[in-house]
């Protein structure tokens, strides 16, 4: 049984006892207090849970309904301080590789540091995505790369919106990500597919998408900051119910913290001074790449940057420039996308300029960028002014 499971439980009798079942129905309380024994008796895991099996059977003992509820109450936070110690120890596993793959150059270095924030080494990731031959070569490369690590987990994070563009002919495409998932796990045999575990990360989180996402992969991961502390808390449950213990008997490693020593709390976050060189190099590709007269290309490069807004951290609303951003993903004229594109620059720029959280590196950029901005001004003929309609 996996802590996982154990979660899943407590919830489950929380529910009956916020109904009342400890009034109406004790002989359903009670079936459910012999189940949470067994699965604790079963629980993979260091810690002791003697104290608390000692405790549920003061519950089955108990001659009325307040004492019931006492004394689950106690109980429940008992289990949840278990629960708490058990996800302090989770480890992955030594023999675990990680794979991601993401067109944006500020998204592929936060994925390196996601792995980090695993505990995995360099030698145990690959990050990919810088360019087309890495792209289109990326099934192929996670086939083989397992087939030639047959004992081992491999851990893949895979953007939605891969963009292609071919060099020689100025072409472009959009490759889904989570096409390339299900494509590599149809070419992989089952012993070896049984030890992949795929995430689709992706900026576009409706229902549907995340549906088709989990249809075709193990699952979703949003773009969006994260806290150190977060990164294993957020994994262990999905990795635990991909690989249980019972049926993968080294996939999960449980070492005993040791609270004296002290782990940083950082985030995982895109920064201000990014995303203002997001803009000035989106900038110049608008005025200046013979692609922008591309909508589909444009939209791309959108993409791109709403997937990286998603994931800094800001005090300020992006709702606003979300929104921005969608109305131009939403036109299909490339002269109207470039003369709306202003308008939005500015906004972005106009927020992460009121953050003030880093002023120096922020301001450093900002000097930059206005001289970029000034320098484009007097190129293009395209009027600067023109509202997001």
């Amino acid at each position: 049984c996996t802590p996982y499971d154990i979660a899943q439980q407590i919830e489950f009798i929380e529910t009956l006892f916020r109904d009342g079942k400890h009034i109406s129905e004790i002989r359903l309380i009670h079936e459910q207090m012999h189940g949470l024994k067994g699965d604790l008796l079963t629980l993979n895991s260091t810690v002791s849970v003697t104290s608390i099996i000692g405790h549920i059977n003061l519950i089955l003992v108990a001659q009325c309904p307040e004492t019931t509820l006492e004394r689950w109450n106690s109980v429940r936070d008992h289990m949840n301080d278990i629960l708490n110690t058990i996800q302090k120890n989770f480890r992955f596993p030594q023999n675990i590789h990680a794979i991601a793959i993401d067109d944006s150059k500020i998204q592929r270095k936060l994925l390196g540091k996601f792995f980090d924030f695993m505990g995995l080494g360099p030698e145990q990731c690959t990050v990919l995505g810088d360019g087309a031959d890495e792209i289109k070569g990326f099934e192929d490369f996670v086939v083989t790369f397992m087939n030639s690590h047959k004992n081992d987990y491999v851990f893949m994070v895979v953007d939605e919106n891969l963009d292609v563009v071919d060099e020689s002919s100025g072409t472009d495409e959009s490759i889904s990500g989570s096409v390339c998932v299900e494509n590599i796990r149809r070419r992989l045999p089952y012993e070896l597919e049984r030890r992949l575990f795929a995430l689709v990360r992706s900026a576009n989180d409706s229902t549907s998408d995340i549906a088709i996402y989990n249809d075709r992969a193990h699952g979703f991961l949003p773009k969006a900051p994260i806290r150190r502390e977060k990164v294993v808390e957020t994994l262990a449950p999905l990795w635990l119910k991909r690989f249980p213990p019972a049926q993968f008997g080294d996939s999960v490693a449980y070492e005993n913290a040791d609270d004296s020593e002290s782990i940083t709390s950082e985030e995982l976050a895109c920064s201000a001074q990014d995303i203002a060189h997001k803009l000035i190099e989106m900038d110049a590709r608008f005025n200046t790449d013979d692609r922008s007269e591309n909508w589909r290309w444009m939209h791309d490069q959108l993409h791109e940057l709403k997937g990286d807004i998603l994931t800094m951290t800001s005090d300020a609303s992006m709702i606003s420039v979300l929104g921005m951003i969608n109305l131009l993903l939403g036109y299909k004229d490339s002269i109207l996308i470039t003369e709306k594109w202003p308008k939005l620059r500015d906004r972005i720029y106009s927020v992460i300029n009121d953050e003030r959280t880093s002023s120096g590196t922020v301001q450093a950029a900002g000097s930059r960028w206005t001289k970029v901005k000034v320098t484009l001004k007097a190129k293009s003929s395209l009027a600067e002014t023109g509202a997001l309609a």
